[in-house]
């Protein structure tokens, strides 16, 4: 059977020799019989209108009613016609081409219909929600006949979906720009302009010839004007009063001057939407980076969409996910092909994925080195410290290879991030693209392309912390004979001597689970409106908020410890005034706020937006290292929230 394509193509081409889209039925089936035998050997499909000729045209025309691409009605005189859509598109496509050729022309209306055409044929819709959305994205096609219904009850425009609402805003400032070029126009609108804004009379002469002086650039004045949206409705503003104050009868020509009038205010209102959002996106991103590159350094994708701006609004709202998705995607695999790309993707042994700035990854990898030297002696020495005590004696001290990989193991243990950074793949090229042949101030981490001994990382001495785990013995260890019989008499299982003491961040989480659990239980034996209730309150949504700041390798008072050492610069007595009066500072203003602060309001973006007010003020703001400093405070103020004491004592907030 024929496709209803063909049908359609064939009603168009009939319609078009007609010069009318109003078809007689009975004449069509007339001119399908002939044509089909007239082309029934090209097209042997066609030999089923030659049977049944008005049968097999009813069922496609049904087809054709149900696209919305014919409507049928009966004419007087019981006269079945067909009206064939795709023709008033084409013929109104038509009249958009001798617009832009000629502006002085009218946009076409409903009513230019032709008569007794019925109105269905014409999808009306709103004029700004269709312009906008078409602006936002448009598919041409020869299916739909629009009738944009304008503000103000002004006569709806016709506009087939085969022409771009951009040339439709274009024809519209083309209507304008002919307008504004006759004599009696152009001055009067330029003065009135440029007396509305005094001190901008430049600015907004500029405007204005701008616009008039260019009219095949009028879509790109209209969307690139980041600073104009104010003078263009201004401008259509003062048109469409002067048309209603001095007008009485409207010719076509003004009355077509005004639509365009309203399709340019909604074509402004549209570009100054979305110049807004994008310089919020914009500024977003800009925000963004500068968060990336603040402490800690490194962040899981979760932790960035949660990242927020200063007025504490989330940075995921002002761009989408999408976005944040192609912009990371971008820093972490643009950039120059002979260099590393902006930023860097790491891995830990959970298959957790962290993202940081390859400007901070030597300067972390130092500050956890630091950090974790002191953590990793003390651990090693509890540890020998046991062995040595029952009689034990382990590999690793004695041998090099043993104890490099005790002190690699410990590190895994002690400082995650650490071990993942030492392992990752583009270490060796971070440091060759960061020092080059150049050796001034180069921090030596690879030798002839191998990671430097762990020792070395760590500047730690096997034998010093062989020493260091013995002077904790007591005397008789060094003496031979007693301590053999001791190792006789008091030598515990191997079961037990094996046994690896917990670190210390294992022991202060454990400690805080118990806390938490202990006030649980006393905030649930007392009245949930009390001071005391509050305070067991405030102190368990602290330590929520600790987990985000301290991870389970870590403790409060360590991070506290790395971050100062980062800011204050200070040493011997001058540091620990330093130290005193920054802390006596947040102490003092956390009692103002603490007695008014709400426990359900004590969260991470209230803990910023604390840390971010103590950093700008005068005294602090002579400290260097304002990023560390603001981690400082707010890990500082998660302490002294949680160790609020419970009952009352003397200064306390």
């Amino acid at each position: 059977m024929a496709t209803t394509t063909n049908i359609l193509a064939l009603l168009k081409f009939f319609a078009s020799k007609q010069k009318s889209g109003v078809v007689d039925q009975n004449e069509f089936c007339t001119y399908l019989r002939k044509y089909s035998e007239h082309h029934l050997e090209e097209q042997p499909s066609l030999s089923v209108y030659l049977e049944d000729t008005q049968g097999v045209l009813k069922t496609e025309l049904e087809k054709l009613v149900e696209a919305k691409q014919v409507v049928i009605t009966e004419a007087p005189g019981t006269k079945t016609v067909i009206i064939v859509v795709p023709y008033f598109i084409d013929y109104y496509t038509g009249k958009y081409n001798d617009i832009e050729k000629t502006p002085s022309l009218p946009f076409p209306t409903i009513a230019d219909l032709p008569k007794g055409t019925p109105k269905s044929i014409v999808t009306v819709r709103d004029g700004k929600e269709l312009i906008e959305k078409l602006l936002s994205k448009q598919d041409l096609n020869d299916k739909t006949l629009y009738g944009l219904q304008l503000p103000n009850d002004e006569p709806a425009i016709l506009l087939p979906s085969t022409i771009s609402v951009r040339d439709l805003v274009e024809n519209s400032l083309g209507k304008i720009q002919y307008m504004l070029k006759k004599e009696g126009y152009h001055d009067y609108f330029l003065k009135k302009l440029t007396a509305t804004n005094p001190g901008k009379e430049l600015a907004s002469k500029n405007f204005f010839n701008r616009f008039v002086d260019k009219p095949d650039h009028g879509i790109e004045t209209l969307s690139e004007s980041s600073d104009d949206y104010y003078l263009w409705h201004q401008l259509c503003y003062f048109i469409k009063q002067d048309y209603k104050k001095v007008k009485v009868d409207y010719t076509l020509e003004d009355m077509s001057t005004i639509q365009a009038i309203l399709i340019t205010e909604i074509a402004a209102d549209f570009y100054k939407v979305k110049n807004m959002d994008k310089i919020r996106k914009e500024n977003a991103l800009k925000t963004l980076e500068q968060l990336i590159n603040k402490p800690p350094y490194y962040f899981s994708y979760e932790s960035i969409t949660k990242f927020t701006d200063s007025q504490d609004h989330l940075l995921i709202g002002q761009y989408t996910e999408e976005d944040l998705k192609e912009w990371l995607h971008e820093k972490t695999t643009g950039g120059d092909a002979r260099e590393l790309p902006e930023i860097l993707i790491f891995k830990m042994d959970d298959e957790r994925k962290y993202f940081i700035c390859k400007s901070k990854v030597l300067q972390l990898v130092i500050r956890l080195c630091t950090d974790t030297r002191d953590m990793v002696r003390q651990a090693i020495i509890e540890h020998w410290y046991k062995i040595l005590k029952n009689y034990g004696s382990l590999p690793e001290m004695h041998e090099s290879n043993a104890f490099e990989t005790r002190l690699q193991l410990e590190v895994k243990e002690q400082s995650p991030v650490l071990h993942a950074l030492l392992s990752a793949s583009f270490l060796p090229l971070l440091t060759y693209e960061k020092f080059g042949d150049d050796d001034e101030g180069k921090v030596t981490l690879f030798v002839n392309g191998a990671l430097i001994p762990y020792s070395e990382l760590l500047l730690t001495s096997r034998q010093d912390l062989l020493s260091d785990a013995k002077i904790k013995l007591p005397f008789w260890y060094t003496m031979p004979v007693i301590s053999w019989i001791a190792k006789l008499l008091f030598q515990p299982s191997k079961k037990q001597r094996d046994k690896k003491p917990k670190t210390e961040a294992q022991k202060y989480h454990d400690k805080e689970k118990e806390n938490s659990i202990e006030e649980m239980e006393m905030n649930s034996m007392i009245s949930k409106n009390s001071n005391l209730s509050k305070k067991f309150q405030l102190k368990e949504a602290a330590r929520e908020a600790e987990k985000h700041f301290v991870t389970e390798s870590s403790t409060i008072d360590r991070e506290l410890d790395t971050y100062e050492q980062i800011w204050n610069k200070k040493i011997g007595q001058s540091r620990q005034n330093l130290h005193e009066d920054v802390n006596v500072l947040i102490r003092d203003y956390m009692r103002t706020v603490l007695r008014t602060l709400p426990a359900s309001s004590f969260t991470l973006e209230r803990i910023r937006g604390l840390s971010s007010t103590l950093v700008k003020t005068p005294s602090l703001m002579k400290i260097g290292e304002q990023d560390a400093l603001e981690r400082y405070i707010q890990l500082y103020i998660i302490k002294l929230v949680k160790n609020l004491p419970t009952f009352k004592q003397v200064g306390e907030p």
